[in-house]
C-alpha cells in the first residue's frame, strides 16, 4: 500500500470537531498502515467564513493529536498544509479544457433570470427545478453577441446521460441516475472554481488514490466522478463513512452537539484517549482490545473493516478510556501532563526545581488512579499546593460541627506538634496510639483531621497526605479548623 495517497481537506470555517477528526484519523491510519502518504489541504476559498483563527486551531489540534502530514510547504521545520486559496492559477486551464472539449459551457443567465424561470413553475415543479440548459445550446453568434455586450458568465459542467456507478470501499456498490443532477456551476463569474471542480483538480494534481470522508458527501461523488472522467482520468477509490450520532439520536456536527477538539483539550482529555476512542467509532480491533495507541491502531487498521452502521458518541465511554490512559502514564509523565493545568490555576509558578518536581511527583503518585482527566487534579492538588483550605460546608456540618470533634482535633494538634518525625509511618503510629488512648476508632479520630487539612471528607491516604504537606502547613490548617469549629 506504499502508493496509497490520502488527504484531509477541512474548511477553516469552524473548529476541528469529532466528525472531521474521525475522518482525519481514518485517513492517517490508512496511510500509516501501509507506508502511504497523508496530505493536509485547507479548502479556504470561502473567504467570508474562513478565518486564520480556525486555520491555526485546526493545525494545532491535529498536531496535538499526533496526526502529522507528509506534504506541503515547509513552515519552520514541519510541513505546512496546502492552502486552496494559494492555488488559484491551477484551476483555470482545466476548466477551459472542459469548455473546449464540450464537457462544459458558458452560461450567461443572470440570477434574476434563473429565479424568474423557476418561479414560473408550479410549487412542486419549482421545488424540483433544475437548470434548463438554456445556454447549453446557444449558437456561436449568440455567444459572441453576449460577450460583446459585456454579459458576465459562469461555467457549467454538462452532465452526461446514463448512470454513474462505483464501488464504495465501505458502502459497497452505489449507482446514481445522471438525470437527477443539473448542470452544476464549476467556475464563478470571477473565474474561481466551485467546490466540486476544485476538489477534483486538487485530488488529481496531488495524485490522491483514496478519498475517505463522511457519507454526507456521498451525493457529491457522482458529480466528481463525472468530472474526473471528463478530464480523462479514472477517479480514486471512494469510502464514505456513516455519520456520527449523539445520544439524542441526532447527527453530530460543528453546528449541533459536537464539542471541538480544542475544548476537549481544555477539559483535560489526553490526545491518546481522544484518538483511541474516535478510532472505535466505526472500527474494532480483531483482538477485542479497546485501549490502543496510535502505533497499535496503525498496525491493525484496515479500511475494509470499517462498519457501514452509524456510531453513537458516548461521552461516558470517552471518560473511561481517558482514565485508562491516565493510569498508563508513569508518574513523571503524568506530572508533566498536569503541570499546565496547575500553572493555569496559579497553583504552580514558573519552572520547578528538582526538589519541587520530586515533591510534586510524590503527590501525583499518592493520588494514583483517582484521575479520570487531567483537570481532575484540581480536586486534589489544590489542597496540597494552596496556601489555605476552602472548607466544604457539608464536610463542616457532618464532621467538624459534631460534638467532641473539636476536642479530638485539639488533641491531635498536640500529637502532630510533638511528633519527632513527620514521616508516614511515624504519623500513623502516633495518631492510632492517640485514638486508642481516647477510646475511639482510628477512623473517628482521622476524619476531623482529614476535613481540617483538605476541606473534604474524602482524600488520598491521610498519613501520606500529612507527611507530604509537612508539619508547618498541617498545624496551620488544624488551627484554622479549630477556629472554625469553636
Amino acid at each position: 500500500m506504499s502508493d496509497v495517497r490520502v488527504r484531509l481537506a477541512p474548511s477553516p470555517t469552524g473548529y476541528l470537531h469529532l466528525g472531521v477528526t474521525r475522518t482525519a484519523l481514518y485517513n492517517w491510519l490508512t496511510a500509516r498502515s501501509g507506508g502511504g502518504s497523508f496530505i493536509l489541504r485547507i479548502e479556504d476559498t470561502d473567504r467570508e467564513r474562513s478565518t486564520d483563527e480556525f486555520l491555526e486551531a485546526i493545525i494545532t489540534d491535529l498536531r496535538w493529536l499526533g496526526l502529522d502530514w507528509d506534504e506541503g510547504p515547509e513552515v519552520e521545520g514541519p510541513h505546512g498544509p496546502y492552502l486552496q486559496s494559494q492555488r488559484g492559477g491551477t484551476y483555470a486551464p482545466f476548466v477551459e479544457r472542459l469548455v473546449q472539449e464540450g464537457a462544459a459551457y458558458r452560461c450567461y443567465c443572470t440570477p434574476e433570470e434563473l429565479e424568474e424561470r423557476r418561479s414560473a413553475r408550479s410549487a412542486d415543479e419549482a421545488e424540483a427545478w433544475k437548470y434548463d440548459r438554456k445556454c447549453a445550446s446557444l449558437s456561436r453568434d449568440e455567444r459572441e453577441a453576449l460577450e460583446r455586450a459585456g454579459r458576465p458568465h459562469v461555467i457549467r459542467f454538462r452532465v452526461p446521460g446514463g448512470k454513474t456507478s462505483f464501488v464504495d470501499a465501505i458502502q459497497g456498490p452505489v449507482e446514481f441516475e445522471n438525470d437527477q443532477f443539473d448542470d452544476l456551476v464549476i467556475a464563478r463569474r470571477d473565474g474561481t472554481p466551485t467546490y466540486n471542480m476544485a476538489v477534483v483538480i486538487d485530488d488529481m494534481e496531488m495524485r490522491v488514490t483514496h478519498v475517505i470522508r463522511g457519507s454526507d458527501h456521498l451525493t457529491n461523488t457522482p458529480r466528481q466522478i463525472m468530472m474526473w472522467r471528463a478530464l480523462g482520468h479514472e477517479p480514486p477509490v471512494f469510502a464514505h463513512m456513516p455519520l456520527l450520532f449523539g445520544q439524542d439520536g441526532k447527527v453530530l456536527s460543528k453546528r449541533r452537539g459536537a464539542v471541538s477538539i480544542g475544548e476537549y483539550r481544555r477539559m483535560g482529555y489526553l490526545p491518546e484517549a481522544i484518538v483511541n476512542y474516535i478510532a472505535l467509532l466505526g472500527w474494532a480491533s480483531e483482538s477485542g482490545e479497546e485501549i490502543l495507541s496510535l502505533e497499535q491502531l496503525a498496525d491493525e487498521f484496515e479500511l475494509s473493516k470499517l462498519s457501514r452502521k452509524p456510531s453513537t458518541f458516548d461521552p461516558d465511554k470517552l471518560v473511561w478510556i481517558n482514565a485508562q490512559w491516565m493510569k498508563r502514564l508513569s508518574v513523571p509523565e503524568r506530572t508533566e501532563r498536569l503541570l499546565p493545568v496547575l500553572r493555569d490555576e496559579g497553583l504552580v509558578a514558573g519552572e520547578l526545581t528538582s526538589e519541587e518536581r520530586e515533591w510534586l511527583e510524590r503527590v501525583v503518585d499518592l493520588i494514583d488512579d483517582r484521575l479520570k482527566t487531567v483537570r481532575d487534579v484540581l480536586d486534589f492538588d489544590w489542597f496540597f499546593l494552596a496556601s489555605g483550605v476552602t472548607y466544604d460546608s457539608m464536610a463542616v456540618s457532618k464532621v467538624l460541627d459534631k460534638p467532641g470533634a473539636g476536642e479530638i482535633l485539639a488533641g491531635l494538634r498536640k500529637v502532630l506538634s510533638d511528633a519527632p518525625d513527620f514521616t508516614t509511618d511515624a504519623l500513623e503510629t502516633a495518631i492510632r496510639s492517640y485514638a486508642e488512648e481516647k477510646g475511639v476508632s482510628a477512623g473517628k479520630a482521622i476524619q476531623p483531621l482529614r476535613v481540617a487539612v483538605t476541606g473534604k471528607t474524602a482524600s488520598p491516604g491521610m498519613f501520606e497526605t500529612l507527611s507530604l504537606l509537612g508539619r508547618h502547613r498541617v498545624l496551620a490548617r488544624v488551627d484554622a479548623a479549630l477556629e472554625l469549629s469553636s
